[in-house]
């Protein structure tokens, strides 16, 4: 299995279904929040991830990833750091709309 291909059944169809679960929210998703966390999440690991690799506490294998670097890291990883945000961000918001509901009678 490839870095992409994980990236799609392990974090983008979770995010598919959240967003499924709360399509009738879409609008009031607070996107740009989302987009200021993502961009928070890139600024605080890019760098200490970059080094990990160069030092090679950790490593890529070239067949598994799509093979564009940025720094010393595969795309991939930058999109794991995104796509994790938005999973997190998208689950929080529906258990906190979930829990903010009146319970059924």
């Amino acid at each position: 299995m490839t870095y992409l291909q994980f990236l799609a059944v392990f974090v983008g169809i979770p995010i598919l279904v959240l967003l499924l679960l709360l399509r009738r929210d879409l609008r009031s998703i607070p996107w740009l929040a989302i987009a200021a966390l993502c961009i928070v999440a890139l600024a605080y690991t890019t760098p200490w991830d970059n080094l990990l690799v160069a030092s090679g506490v950790w490593s890529y294998p070239k067949e598994r990833v799509a093979g564009a670097i940025l720094g010393a890291v595969p795309i991939e990883e930058y999109g794991f750091f995104v796509l994790q945000t938005i999973l997190a961000s998208l689950l929080t918001l529906l258990v906190i709309r979930r829990a903010a509901r009146p319970p059924a009678r």
